[in-house]
Order: structure tokens, then C-alpha cells, then sequence
């Protein structure tokens, strides 16, 4: 009886042991489990996929079958069903050149890129995670496709194809970052995301105000971060965490990071923190002698018994005031009621230290320095976020997304002049409400269609006071935006239909109608006193379309070609600001338009699979109504006093005529299993044609150029960063490209030679090692006001938990 009830035993656990045959898939070089990929037999008639914890239930399969494992971005394997026995996991490598690589922001839907016509960047989660970069704007140099200007240490203003600032929009999990008051200079604001927590990042190259709307003239940078997960079908609660600390020798900046996720069968919690304190950055020090202190720090304020001394800076090749703290913090929670239904509630929160602006720090008024104080006070964004998803097939679509969301934007400005008494204080605040709803139709294999909806209202407070630095005192100041308050709306509706023709031809086209209402106030006791108008009211409309095509002769050829256009409607900052800068000030204008692009473009690509690829795209953006800063007047007055200096007027407003040309080419190759090359260059041209001078933001030529080898447990990667002269005629002259940053012939060009190699010292822990700037070069990215770092040895130290 004994031997009876043992044996049944034994097969029952045999059974359950066979039923929960379960295996990892995971990344070979990082160790992270990868989802979806396919498993099947060598007839294909049995087969299955890997969950989002990598797990794949191989009981299913037959002793003597042959199992293949097959992702688009990992290289396919085979192994025998009885070779797996007793294995747990399965390591895939990373394929380099990914001929079914995914996107989605190119139409808010997941498509395969080789059916895309857009030229679009994908940073993946591995590629991420390699990155040194310390910011969300630092992170996209890695693309080699697009150039960072910085105005000071906590800054990061990304450049797409001549277009800057409020020409190129932001957006984070699916909701919009510009708002009211996003510049059109150089903006900062990419900082406030934090990188690590990322799992993706597109760039987008070119108009998408089709899909996007208003701004997205540049083109979209889309940041994704991390999903929570739930628990495998084997487990009814998973726990993962992951952290990561860092060390820069450059800004002897220090980053930490700490992410767990728990997942249960249909609801997960995803929790993020990081913090960095990054001190003030010291430059190369290998410099042309021919630039004699160009970009150096040779003084500074000091406040000694409540009077402004100039001092010496004892280390001119440390920027000083260039350092800076930030925290942010990250909640999501995915909830799926059944397999038809997710929410996704998104909590984003983030809040810097004073950031001091150098490039206003390190200007002279005479032999002292012209300003004692210059800062951004903390800088603090807040979203909240509710995303509904619909994936159950009916006859108005086959998935329907919804975002409802909430921002709040804290921006403060601190100025004083040397030796003032009083420092200016401009306060603003901004509520931002969005709904955005995405349908996708998938009519039949050959037709889709995806249309949508987004409202969208921006609320905003400005204030101002002088602020005496001995009694606290305060006092009526200028503010920078309208001081009786602002509110815009907009509402959009868009459509567009996608037919695959056949095998060789797809066809694109849609249209997209905004129309938008924008309101400001101005006391008569304060703004209103300067100007001849006590509100300014603008209300339009906008109608943008675009037609592509992408031609697949065969052979891995691919030729596409997009006719579009795009808009952007002025926004505050556009219409409503007062700035002082130099020897300028910049006054409303109750004029603006909004600003029209027409862009065609070609591009090809020819891909030998495994070895090489290459892409080339050329470009024409021709711009009307493009807004620009031009000489302008206030009662019969070219010039104005503002905060005790007088300064020439200038204001923003509608050109009749500008273009952007431009070529962008990759080169991608794998020269063996575990060698691969790239390397990437961009040329761009502007000219504002109403004024017959040089567009502004345009950079000069630019590129990467990387070398990467892979082996089982190390990835070392050797790269090449280099831009050229940009020189002074080719500069605008409106004050856009900081001239006075650059030297007397213009931005000199420049390179810098990095490696960074990295071990898999166990399952827990990965370290990686960096030197930038192996040579120690000085060089100031094109229109910055900070110069980048000398020589930097990185080390970060990673753990994952499973």
C-alpha cells in the first residue's frame, strides 16, 4: 500500500513538474527578461510566447521537438525540447541592425518601422541603460542625429533639423510637455524628466503636427518610461527591483536610483526614485591657443558685508555656478480587469535646486561682472496622469486610447545687477488640463486607419516684486508675462488612413484641423502703463495635412517620401513676454499669427541583413508667417527702460519667408558576430528670407561616429562626437545663436574621443566604466553658454533583483 500511495505520489508530482515546465528568455547583456518572443516547432504547429516576465511554459512541446526562439530584435535560436532539461533560462543576443524594429510615435500606435516614412530614432531600453548621459536631454546625443544646446550646468535644449525650443514638441507618456510659456529660444525643460526610469525614447525628424498638433514643427521627441508589471501565469505575486549608483569625476556628480515593481494577475505598482547632485563642471583644458580665455571662468560675485566684489577665480577652467540638485519621483499603477481593458494611473514629480544661468553670470558691465544674481528658483513639474486602453474590436475601432491629465509648472526667475540693493523676483505659474483620445481601425490587412481628439487648456499667473537683500523689503516690479493673468484653449480633430498596396507600396495620407483661443490682461498700473492695449485676444484656426509614400522594391531596398505640413500657434511667450537680454528687450505683439511649414522630403535606405545599413534623407522645410525677432517700436520709441537700463526694442513677429534644407545620413554595420560600426552625419541650412540674414539655430555640420564590441559578458563601445566651424556671418543677428558666447569668428569645431566598456559581474550586478573626452578638449557646444566637460571618468554600479 505504501509502495501504491508513493508511486501515485510520484506521478503526480512528475505531472505537475512537466505541466510547469516553465523557462526564462532573457537579454544576454543586460539579464532582463524579454517579452513576446515566439516559440514554436519545426512543423509551426505548436507554439507559444513568453510573457512580460520572459516566461514561456515549454511543457507544451514534444521530447524530440526542436524549439526556436524568435524575437525581432534579438537573433533567432534552436534548441532540442531535451537539451533544455534542467535549464532555466535561455540568453538571447541583441541584434544591431533590426529590420522589424517597432515604433510607435509615429502614429500613437505600435507599427513596424520599416513601414514608416518618418525618419525616426529609437533608443531602447539596453541602449538606455549603457548611456552616460545625466539628463533626459543628454540621454539623445546618442542618436547622433540631433545637437544639445546647454545655457547653464541644469540644461538641455535638443536641436531637430534646424528647429529649437517651442518648434520641437516634448512629450511624456503620451501627454504633451509644451505649454503657454515654452520659449522659443533655448529651452530647458527636458531636464525635468528623469531618465532612469526610461524604457524608451523616439525622435521623430520633421513636421508631425498630423499626429501631434501645434509645435511639432522639428519634429517629436517621445519619452516612455517603464510599465508596471504583473505576475507570471505561474505566480500570483512577482517582486522585481532594480538600482543603480553613479560617480562623474567632470562635475564630481553623484546619481542615485531605486525602482521596484509588484505585480499580482491584473493589477501592479511600479514605485521609481532618483536624486542627483551634480557640482559645477570643469572644462578641457587642451584648447587652440588661438582662442587665448575663450570660455573660461576668470571671476565671480562675492557678497562681503552687503556690498558686490569681482574676485578672481583661482581654477578659470572650473564653471563656476554650474552645479545643481534634482529629485524625482515616479508612480504607476496598471490595472486590467479582463484582457480587453487596462488603466494606467501615472504620478510624475519633480523639483530641482536653484539653477544658476551662466551664461548671463559670466557678462560684463564695464571691469565687474553686470549681474551679483541670475537663477532659475526650484524648477517643479507635477502630472497626473489616467490612461484608458480598449482592445476589444468593434466597428468604430480595434483599440481606443485615453489620456486625462493634469500638469502643474512652477518657473521662477531671481535676478540682480551688481551692486544693486534689490534683486527682481518674476513668479510663474502654470495649470495645464489635457484630454487626448487615439483610435486605431484596422479595417483589414491592407487598411488602417487612426484618427483622434485633444482639448487642451493652459492657465497662467505671473507676478513680480523687488525683493531688498538686507530688510526683505518688496517692491512693484515688471513681470514677465502678462500681470493680469492668461489662459489659452485649443481643441483638435485628426484622421489618417494608411493602405498597404501590396508588398512594395504603402500609401499615407490624413489632415488635421486645430483651432485655438488665447487671452491676456494687463493692468494698467503695471504692464498695461507700457503699452497702447490693455488685453491682447488671438483666436485662429489651422488645417495641416500630409501625404506619404514608402517604396520596398525588393532586396531589403526601402525609398520613402513625405509631402506635409505644419503649424504652431503662438503661445504666451510668443505673444506676451518682456525680456531683457544684452542689449535687447523683447515687448509683446498683439499681431502674432500662427507659423506655417510645407516640407518634402526623400530618403532611402538599403539594408544586407546582419551586415549593413544605410540611410540617407534630404530635406526642404520652407517656412511662412515663421516667427522671428525683428527691430520694433513703442509709442514712436525704439527703445525702453526696463529695470533701471535703457535697452533697443525688439519683438517677436511673422516673417514672410524662411527655409530649412538639410541632409541627414547613418551608416550601420555589423563587421562581425561581435563587432558592429555606425556612424551618423547631419548638415542643415537657414535663411530668413524676408530679412535675407541666417536663420537662427541652425548647427553647424555634425555627427557620431561609434565602434562597439560584444562579448558574453562585456559590451566596450568607442565613440567619436564632432561638430564644425560655425562661423559669424552664418550666425543670426537677432541675438538667437548667443553670438557673445562664441568667439569673434564665430563657434569654433570640435571632437572628443569616449569609451565606455561594461561587466556582468553575476546575476545581480553590473558595472560599467566611462572616460569621456579621453584628450581633455575644450569645446562649447554650438549657442551655449556653458563649455563641456574636460576629461570624465564615469562609474556606475547597477543591481536588477528578480
Amino acid at each position: 500500500m505504501k509502495i501504491l500511495l508513493f508511486s501515485i505520489a510520484f506521478i503526480l508530482l512528475e505531472t505537475f513538474c512537466v505541466n510547469a515546465q516553465n523557462i526564462s528568455v532573457l537579454n544576454g547583456s543586460s539579464h532582463e527578461p524579454v517579452s513576446n518572443v515566439a516559440l514554436y516547432n519545426s512543423e509551426r504547429n505548436i507554439a507559444t510566447l513568453s510573457d512580460a516576465n520572459g516566461i514561456a511554459n515549454i511543457s507544451i512541446f514534444r521530447e524530440n521537438d526542436s524549439i526556436f526562439f524568435q524575437h525581432p530584435s534579438f537573433i533567432s535560436i534552436g534548441l532540442l525540447k531535451s537539451d533544455l532539461s534542467g535549464r532555466k533560462r535561455i540568453l538571447l543576443s541583441k541584434k544591431i541592425i533590426l529590420i522589424d524594429e517597432y515604433v510607435i510615435s509615429a502614429t500613437k500606435s505600435r507599427e513596424n518601422k520599416k513601414d514608416v516614412a518618418y525618419q525616426i530614432d529609437v533608443l531602447d531600453k539596453l541602449q538606455l541603460m549603457y548611456n552616460t548621459g545625466q539628463t533626459a536631454a543628454d540621454i539623445l546625443l546618442s542618436s547622433g542625429n540631433l545637437v544639445i544646446q546647454k545655457s547653464q550646468g541644469g540644461g538641455g535644449s535638443p536641436i531637430l533639423r534646424g528647429m529649437e525650443a517651442n518648434r520641437v514638441l516634448l512629450v511624456v507618456d503620451g501627454v504633451r510637455l509644451n505649454n503657454a510659456i515654452y520659449r522659443s529660444g533655448h529651452l530647458q525643460n527636458s531636464i525635468t524628466l528623469d531618465n532612469s526610469i526610461l524604457d524608451r525614447v523616439e525622435v521623430t525628424f520633421g513636421p508631425t503636427s498630423l499626429i501631434y498638433g501645434s509645435d511639432a514643427l522639428g519634429g517629436v521627441i517621445h519619452y516612455y518610461t517603464k510599465e508596471p508589471v504583473f505576475s507570471p501565469d505561474s505566480l500570483n505575486y512577482n517582486f522585481n527591483a532594480q538600482a543603480f549608483t553613479s560617480y562623474s569625476s567632470a562635475n564630481s556628480g553623484k546619481i542615485a536610483h531605486f525602482n521596484m515593481n509588484n505585480g499580482f494577475k491584473n493589477i501592479a505598482f511600479l514605485s521609481s526614485v532618483s536624486y542627483k547632485d551634480l557640482g559645477d563642471v570643469r572644462m578641457g583644458k587642451f584648447k587652440n591657443p588661438f582662442y587665448g580665455d575663450f570660455g573660461e571662468i576668470t571671476h565671480y560675485v562675492a557678497n562681503v558685508d552687503n556690498k558686490d566684489l569681482t574676485m578672481e577665480n583661482p581654477d578659470p577652467y572650473t564653471q563656476l555656478n554650474t552645479g545643481y540638485s534634482q529629485l524625482d519621483l515616479l508612480q504607476k499603477i496598471k490595472y486590467s480587469p479582463s484582457r480587453y481593458y487596462d488603466w494606467v494611473f501615472n504620478f510624475q514629480f519633480s523639483s530641482s535646486s536653484e539653477i544658476d544661468r551662466l551664461d548671463m553670470l559670466n557678462d560684463y558691465s564695464g571691469d565687474d561682472l553686470a549681474y551679483a544674481e541670475y537663477y532659475y528658483g526650484p524648477q517643479n513639474r507635477l502630472l497626473t496622469s489616467l490612461k484608458s486602453v480598449i482592445k476589444k474590436d468593434n466597428a468604430l475601432f480595434t483599440n481606443m486610447t485615453s489620456i486625462l491629465a493634469y500638469q502643474r509648472i512652477d518657473e521662477d526667475r531671481f535676478t540682480r545687477k551688481f551692486d544693486a540693493a534689490e534683486r527682481m523676483v518674476q513668479r510663474e505659474d502654470v495649470d495645464v488640463y489635457s484630454l487626448n483620445i487615439d483610435l486605431l481601425k484596422l479595417i483589414n490587412s491592407q487598411n488602417r486607419i487612426n484618427y483622434g481628439l485633444e482639448v487642451n487648456h493652459n492657465s497662467l499667473g505671473s507676478s513680480a516684486y523687488y525683493e531688498n537683500i538686507i530688510n526683505l523689503d518688496r517692491g512693484i516690479a515688471d513681470t514677465r508675462y502678462p500681470d493680469g493673468g492668461s489662459s489659452t484653449w485649443s481643441y483638435s480633430a485628426y484622421g489618417n488612413y494608411k493602405w498597404f498596396l501590396n508588398q512594395k507600396f504603402i500609401f499615407s495620407t490624413g489632415a488635421r484641423y486645430h483651432y485655438g483661443q488665447y487671452h491676456s490682461d494687463f493692468l494698467a498700473e503695471g504692464m498695461g502703463a507700457l503699452l497702447p492695449y490693455s488685453y491682447i485676444d488671438i483666436n485662429n484656426g489651422a488645417l495641416t495635412g500630409s501625404l506619404s509614400m514608402v517604396y520596398s522594391p525588393g532586396n531589403n531596398w526601402k525609398i520613402q517620401t513625405i509631402a506635409s505640413t505644419g503649424f504652431r500657434n503662438p503661445n504666451i511667450d510668443d505673444y506676451g513676454k518682456v525680456r531683457a537680454k544684452n542689449n535687447l528687450v523683447t515687448v509683446p505683439n498683439s499681431d502674432l499669427k500662427p507659423e506655417y511649414s510645407y516640407n518634402f522630403e526623400l530618403g532611402f535606405s538599403k539594408t544586407i541583413e546582419g551586415y549593413i545599413q544605410l540611410n540617407a534623407t534630404a530635406y526642404y522645410t520652407f517656412l511662412t508667417d515663421a516667427i522671428v525677432r525683428t527691430d520694433y517700436s513703442l509709442n514712436g520709441s525704439d527703445s525702453l527702460e526696463y529695470d533701471g537700463d535703457m535697452y533697443k526694442i525688439i519683438t517677436n513677429s511673422n516673417a514672410s519667408s524662411a527655409y530649412i534644407r538639410g541632409i541627414s545620413m547613418n551608416l550601420i554595420s555589423d563587421l562581425n558576430s561581435n563587432l558592429n560600426f555606425k556612424s551618423t552625419l547631419n548638415f542643415t541650412q537657414g535663411l530668413n528670407k524676408t530679412e535675407n540674414v541666417p536663420l537662427g539655430h541652425i548647427p553647424p555640420i555634425f555627427g557620431r561616429t561609434t565602434i562597439k564590441y560584444k562579448m558574453k559578458n562585456n559590451i566596450t563601445e568607442m565613440f567619436v562626437d564632432y561638430n564644425g566651424w560655425k562661423k559669424m556671418e552664418d550666425i543670426n543677428p537677432f541675438g538667437e545663436d548667443n553670438e557673445e558666447e562664441a568667439t569673434e569668428y564665430g563657434w569654433p569645431g570640435w571632437y572628443t574621443l569616449n569609451l565606455r566598456t561594461s561587466f556582468q559581474l553575476n546575476e545581480l550586478f553590473l558595472l560599467q566604466i566611462a572616460v569621456e573626452n579621453i584628450f581633455d578638449n575644450f569645446y562649447k557646444p554650438f549657442a551655449s553658454g556653458i563649455a563641456g566637460p574636460g576629461r570624465n571618468f564615469i562609474v556606475t554600479l547597477r543591481a536588477n533583483i528578480n
